[in-house]
């Protein structure tokens, strides 16, 4: 497994998460995730797969199959709302969709 450690830091980054906050949200070591951001380790797939929903993102795009971030997401089957519902979703749950649809009739 090849990770591209450029779009891990970048989009842990980019969430602002520090690499221990990451390491703790993943249950992986903060050494482990240093390790993962300057290429002396590939993650296990578990460990892919944990830092992939932590950071909202496809395996396949911290592995460099897609340049999509979405992975599958990205092809252009959801529109921006649906891809807003689908992430809120995932980040809360079903209570974060209510609340987005609360907010979003309110308006």
């Amino acid at each position: 497994m090849i990770l591209r450690i450029d779009r891990l830091r970048t989009i842990r980054e980019q969430r602002g998460l520090s690499q221990r906050e990451l390491a703790r949200l993943c249950g992986i070591g903060e050494t482990q995730i240093n390790k993962y951001e300057t290429g002396l380790s590939d993650p296990n797939v578990e460990s892919l797969k944990l830092m992939a929903k932590e950071l909202y993102v496809s395996t396949d795009y911290l592995l460099g199959i897609t340049d999509d971030p979405r992975g599958h997401f990205g092809d252009g089957q959801l529109d921006e709302d649906e891809r807003i519902i689908v992430n809120t979703y995932r980040r809360d749950g079903w209570p974060g969709v209510i609340h987005l649809g609360a907010e979003r009739l309110s308006k």
